[in-house]
């Protein structure tokens, strides 16, 4: 099998299939092209491709995003997905179905996210073992299963699975155990009465709970009371869980930031500062100091950059500058809370600009956090 190939999936054409060739073949990658998704299965007999470029718009396009999540040589393939609105709901979709970044179909853009892809270890293969003991992930539901399983591995974490709740606590009282993700209607108990059995019983493991956003303020006060477990959004991005998860682990430190990071997901334009050509990307958590931008393109630490985005609770779109403070590249990470990208040190803005981003973050961390107590 060719392992530096690349599948561009769902009848690309004209200007995109020459781009997607070009990018590939500027990086010593073959290009496979698939006209329909429902062809996915048959060709990865043949192919063992280091990345994936779906057409959003294609049928069955969820369901090939899916094969690929639920095949375990390939759990580490890289989905980049294509869609002519790149908005903040196709984004949230993307990665809902288990995809890892939106792209243009500029040929030097997508060349830039596989020639990153080949700095670092196979993507395919086995994950390596990279933390002590494993996190348990609980629910009914196979596939949500493997895309909150998927999120953890490239955090670092060995996953075992859990499909009902004396699974979950049997594994609690047997093994070593150093996080639960799980669905808030884990059968039969569901994920916060399974919660409160569990710390009666004397584990201290910390607990993310995934409620839909209807049940996520029920869901909290049910775990009032309980220490190291919390709730968070199962409509968002799978990773979120690392963040909540991060969280949880500090166990009473100090924190030190100037003002507290709280997740928000939004589409962001970026660019190193002063040059003409940007790129999109998502973020991942903000502070009134700066942001984390999820991408597969991330600038390189200590490069001075431009931003735009929509703050939270804000009217406007705003045009920031900062300076990289650090990137993540695609991998497993024992030390990652985040997804591949790069954080940002804001230090301007356009005039009013940082002012009313800075703004908005303050009222939505009193919101976010207010909620959470």
């Amino acid at each position: 099998m060719d392992a530096r190939s690349l599948l561009a999936v769902g009848g690309f054409r004209d200007d995109g299939l020459r781009s997607i060739a070009d990018a590939a073949r500027s990086t010593g990658i073959n290009p496979v092209f698939l006209d329909r998704a429902s062809e996915l299965s048959s060709s990865l007999d043949d192919t063992d491709p280091l990345a994936v470029v779906l057409r959003l718009d294609a049928p069955g396009a969820s369901q090939a995003c899916m094969l690929l999540r639920s095949t375990a040589r390939l759990t580490g393939v890289p989905v980049f997905g294509y869609s002519a609105d790149r908005s903040d709901l196709a984004f949230v979709e993307l990665f809902s179905w288990g995809g890892d970044d939106m792209v243009s179909l500029a040929s030097d853009k997508l060349a830039r996210r596989l020639r990153h892809l080949l700095t670092r270890p196979s993507a395919t293969g086995q994950v390596p073992l990279l933390r002590e003991g494993y996190a348990i992930v609980g629910g009914s539901d196979p596939r949500w299963r493997t895309l909150m399983a998927r999120a953890l591995l490239n955090g670092g974490h060995t996953v075992r699975f859990a499909s009902n709740t004396a699974d979950m606590l049997a594994d609690l009282e047997t093994a070593e155990v150093n996080l639960v993700v799980v669905a808030d209607d884990l059968e039969p108990e569901g994920a916060t009465k399974t919660a409160a059995l569990a710390r009666k019983s004397g584990s201290r493991v910390p607990w993310v709970i995934v409620a839909p956003p209807k049940r996520m303020g029920a869901a909290r006060a049910e775990i009032a009371g309980l220490a190291k477990v919390t709730v968070t959004d199962a409509y968002a991005p799978p990773e979120n869980v690392l963040f909540m998860a991060n969280e949880l682990g500090r166990d009473g430190l100090v924190d030190k930031r100037a003002s507290p990071r709280v997740l928000y997901g939004a589409s962001v334009e970026f660019r190193v500062a002063g040059r003409d050509e940007g790129e999109t990307g998502f973020t991942y958590n903000v502070s009134t100091g700066g942001v984390y931008v999820r991408t597969f393109a991330p600038i390189e630490s200590g490069q001075e950059v431009w931003i735009e985005l929509w703050p939270p609770r804000s009217e406007r779109r705003v045009r920031l500058a900062g300076k990289v403070a650090w990137r993540r590249l695609f991998g497993p990470n024992e030390m990652a809370t985040v997804p591949p990208g790069f954080g940002v040190r804001i230090t301007d803005g356009l005039a009013g600009d940082l002012e009313r981003y800075q703004s908005g973050v303050r009222s939505f961390a009193d919101m976010v956090l207010g909620d959470s107590d």
